[in-house]
């Protein structure tokens, strides 16, 4: 009998340290009351959403059920203890416990251009307690680039063209990119051309090659795909107010002897990039009013000879990922002779004491490199090609005070050394900046690929 008794009040004590024993219902509390998704294509299935239901009482909650308000019709899918369901029942928390609910979603195509919303809900019902969570989401129908280019081709905007493996543009062909024209690649995809790629945006329509993760959290993730490589029999490529992001290297251009240039920029952004934003071997690239930002290594590499001209440029980066070792602009010899390099009205800086480097003798360098009315962070005393000949009317060594630098805001502020000494007779061929804003309605153009307006500030405070 008094063994009895024991096993009695044993189980009585067990039970009472039993956090999920003698469940009630009562009032729940979710760690949000919303769970948006940025953009989804059509036919595509979305990245994996979650969010939390918590137990906020002193007693452990019966959740009497669980339920997706569209039921199997709705394009949402729930995830609830590891399992895919539209709902679930009679769950227990224990006190102050959360359980986690995780969410997908897969838009059928619409036929239209323009994105579509979907809107669900998450219900829950815990005796006289309901409560929910509002799932919604935007669709966007897309064109899936599954062929690669052999004729003339034109894209436009309107629905976004998404390339999941490698896009080849063959050798006769060329492909044109109107204005508003948006290309996203899945992670490991790429863009090869033997042929010839017109990126042909306007400032109010820039021509968009990115990652296809649109969440706004991916804007300045580098690494997400290849990147556009050009061979050595391409030509005539144009890049005019394109952006480049979201690359292991944005833009890498193998040329040969040619009077054309390889590539012409003009408004181009080549930002966000696990090595680099340009690479160029043996070739012709010429580039105003564009912006190489944000990578690993050198941003601008300009190996193996060729021609390269910067007007009204602006090169920078700082790298979160790790130690950045390699100055923004690289010039070398590579496997031949050192390139021919012209930089006018151009910013060049970065985290590093210097940011350019020249791998040649001094001899070498003074026939094949000028700079001209520029802010350039260059160790004079260790660069050991370093002569002041280069260097015409360029600010050494000192910040150039953008707007907001960490924020990629390549703006200068008011007390920016960049403002109104840039050359002239260049602002008069090339009279609008990046956001063809005029450069001649103050006292000069100013360095680099913006031209400050009265009024700026940050985004912020505006």
């Amino acid at each position: 009998m008094r063994h009895f008794i024991l096993y009695l009040f044993l189980a009585a004590a067990c039970l009472g340290c039993d956090p999920l024993a003698n469940p009630v219902s009562g009032n729940l509390g979710f760690s949000a009351d919303t769970v948006s998704f940025d953009t989804v294509f059509s036919g595509v299935g979305s990245a994996t959403m979650e969010f939390r239901t918590i137990n906020t009482g002193r007693d452990p909650v019966l959740i009497d059920r669980i339920w997706l308000g569209g039921g199997e019709e709705s394009p949402f899918r729930l995830n609830i203890n590891g399992l895919p369901v539209t709902s679930d029942k009679d769950l227990v928390l224990a006190r102050h416990d959360s359980l986690f609910i995780f969410v997908e979603v897969t838009i059928d195509p619409s036929g239209a251009d323009a994105p579509v919303t979907v809107i669900d809900s998450v219900n829950f019902k815990s005796g006289e307690f309901t409560g929910r969570v509002i799932l919604e989401a935007w669709g966007q129908d897309i064109w899936l680039v599954d062929d690669d280019i052999e004729q003339d081709t034109w894209w436009s905007a309107g629905k976004p063209y998404v390339i999941n493996g490698t896009l080849f543009i063959d050798t006769l062909a060329t492909l044109t990119l109107g204005p508003g024209t948006r290309i996203y690649l899945h992670h490991g995809a790429g863009i090869t051309v033997a042929g010839t790629l017109h990126s042909s945006g306007t400032p109010e329509g820039r021509v968009i090659i990115a990652t296809d993760r649109l969440e706004e959290e991916y804007t300045d993730v580098p690494g997400r795909w290849k990147g556009i490589r050009f061979l050595d029999c391409s030509r005539n490529n144009v890049f005019n107010f394109t952006q480049v992001r979201n690359a292991e290297i944005a833009v890498e251009l193998a040329g040969r002897e040619s009077s054309i240039p390889d590539l012409s920029m003009n408004g181009a952004m080549l930002m966000h990039n696990t090595v680099a934003s340009l690479t160029a071997r043996h070739a012709e690239v010429f580039a105003v009013n564009s912006v190489f930002s944000h990578s690993g290594f050198s941003t601008v590499s300009l190996l193996e000879g060729g021609s390269h001209e910067f007007i009204y440029c602006t090169m920078e980066s700082r790298w979160e990922y790790g130690y950045r070792s390699e100055p923004v602009l690289f010039i070398g010899p590579g496997e031949g002779e050192l390139p021919d390099v012209t930089l006018l009205n151009s910013v060049i800086t970065g985290t590093l004491d210097s940011e350019i480097r020249i791998q040649g003798s001094a001899a070498e360098v003074v026939s094949r490199f000028r700079a001209d009315s520029s802010l350039i962070m260059v160790d004079t005393l260790r660069s050991s090609w370093y002569s002041r000949a280069l260097f015409k009317d360029v600010i050494t060594g000192s910040s150039p005070r953008f707007i907001d630098e960490g924020a990629y805001d390549f703006r200068p502020d008011t007390l920016s050394p960049l403002l109104d000494i840039a050359g002239r007779s260049e602002a008069i061929a090339w009279p609008g900046d990046i956001r063809n804003k005029p450069r001649l309605t103050d006292d000069g153009p100013d360095i680099g690929a913006f031209e400050r307006q009265p009024g700026e500030k940050r985004k912020e405070e505006r």
